[in-house]
């Protein structure tokens, strides 16, 4: 018979041990009591991610209900489902057709204006200043008086100079300065020494024949031809003498005439201009003056700058290429950087060489400025039309696509892009010229969406009667979408 009692046997201890009294019966060791098992801790691990993991749901899903929830706030922009779903895959353009039109071709340079003709004023006298008669911005006429510089030192010169000529004059008996020309014979000096010699000739004559009958001795025949030979060398000394006072009656009146300048070079006065065929530009506009009352000037001491007349000239360097196309009497379109009114200007002169490191010639243009609005010195920027094309190529300047410094435009051929790279003209704020390739003719080119487009691609164009339409989004329908 079996018996439930289970029969204790000494040897075998059958005696059931909790926790708590394994751990009493465990000895006491602090390194096992601090630190959790291997187990334990790869749990806590598993369960922290797990943990996170939701988290991050939880908040991704909380953010996306509230964002469609917010969209009764806001207006969305919707496209006809036609403009959305595109039929073949095309893409919708708009477009526009070429235009042929006239185009005025120019060719733009840049230049200073200049005064018709730039004028500095010297002395040629040493002196001080003694009045200024006029300042900066004078308006002057040819001639007019500017500057005086004292006299005290000119005047004195001239009257050691007049008087030198006086003494001259008084000494061989001149009336007045002889010319080259003057008949000298008739000056005391010469008409007495002419007279000896013909008392001495005469004497000789009458001695001759008495020479032949021994009536004279020869002692007196040979005294008497002696004499004649010289008061004859005595007239032509005396006339030589002559010849020489008056050329030094005229040096002196040259000095006369050198002080007599002195005294007009100490008035400095605007010059007269003979290069302008317009007499209404001849007077001068002071643009400086270099001097002072009481300075001290020498000759070659600047005084006055002065610019001549209202019409002004423009030099510009124009590009070889177009040497056969610029002439002498076109008129130039020119604005100035003080404003943007253009002024008409005509060449006048034309270089006839072309600068070899620019390789550009100059031409020569004159602005009238009766209203003296343009100023010597300015910036001017000139058009110079050198041709007319009447029916030049032109697109909408929106059809213009520009990338990586390449220009190029999309042409509608039976609902497929055609690409052309264009080399562009004349340009607008409408329009541009396309001067090559030759685009074909009733042709259209796109004007929108060409970045999407490449050489073959599928286009469709958009109907005008199509519009953005603007709708109110509720919060169902926001979730019903």
């Amino acid at each position: 018979m079996t018996s439930n009692l289970l029969e204790r046997d000494p040897a075998v201890d059958t005696t059931v041990v909790t926790p708590a009294k394994q751990m009493d019966k465990q000895p006491h060791s602090p390194t096992a009591s601090s630190f959790p098992t291997p187990t334990t801790q790869a749990g806590w691990s598993i369960m922290t991610w797990v943990t996170i993991c939701i988290l991050l749901v939880a908040a991704f899903g909380g953010g996306w209900w509230f964002a469609n929830n917010q969209a009764n706030h806001h207006e969305r922009m919707s496209l006809p489902k036609s403009d959305l779903v595109l039929k073949n895959d095309a893409i919708v353009v708009t477009t526009e057709p070429i235009v042929y039109r006239d185009v005025q071709r120019y060719v733009e340079a840049v230049g200073t204006l200049n005064g018709f003709e730039e004028i500095t004023l010297s002395s040629k006298q040493e002196g001080r200043v003694l009045r200024i008669h006029h300042d900066l911005s004078s308006i002057v006429k040819p001639g007019e008086l500017l500057l005086e510089l004292d006299p005290t030192d000119a005047k004195l010169a001239y009257d050691q100079a007049n008087r030198n000529v006086q003494t001259e004059l008084a000494k061989w008996g001149f009336k007045s300065v002889p010319d080259e020309s003057e008949d000298l014979q008739q000056l005391p000096t010469v008409v007495s020494a002419r007279l000896r010699f013909e008392l001495a000739q005469s004497r000789l004559t009458r001695m001759t024949p008495l020479k032949a009958s021994n009536s004279v001795s020869a002692e007196d025949w040979e005294q008497a031809k002696s004499d004649v030979l010289v008061q004859q060398s005595e007239w032509q000394n005396q006339l030589l003498m002559a010849n020489s006072a008056a050329a030094t009656a005229r040096l002196r009146n040259a000095e006369l005439a050198i002080a007599d300048q002195r005294i007009k070079d100490i008035s400095i006065r605007a010059p007269l201009p003979t290069i302008l065929s317009n007499p209404a530009d001849h007077f001068y506009t002071i643009s400086e003056r270099l001097v002072s009352e009481g300075t001290l000037v020498r000759p070659g001491t600047e005084v006055f700058k002065l610019v001549l007349g209202k019409t002004l000239k423009l030099r510009l360097s124009i590009p070889e290429a177009y040497s056969r196309q610029v002439m002498v009497g076109q008129t130039v379109d020119l604005v100035t950087g003080a404003s943007q009114k253009a002024s008409i200007g005509t060449i006048e002169r034309i270089a006839p060489s072309i600068d070899r490191t620019t390789r550009t010639f100059v031409v020569e243009v004159t602005v009238p400025n009766q209203d003296g609005f343009l100023k010597p010195g300015g910036f001017a920027k000139a058009k110079i039309l050198v041709g007319k094309d009447t029916k030049a190529t032109t697109i909408p300047i929106h059809g213009l696509y520009s990338f990586a410094g390449l220009n190029k435009v999309f042409l509608n051929e039976n609902g497929v892009a055609k690409e052309f790279k264009v080399k562009l003209g004349v340009q607008t704020d409408e329009w541009v010229e396309i001067v090559e390739p030759a685009l074909p003719a009733n042709g259209s080119v796109v004007t929108s969406g060409q970045k999407l487009l490449s050489e073959g691609s599928s286009i469709s164009l958009r109907s005008n009667s199509k519009e953005v339409e603007t709708e109110t989004v509720s919060p169902a329908e926001t979730g019903a979408r």
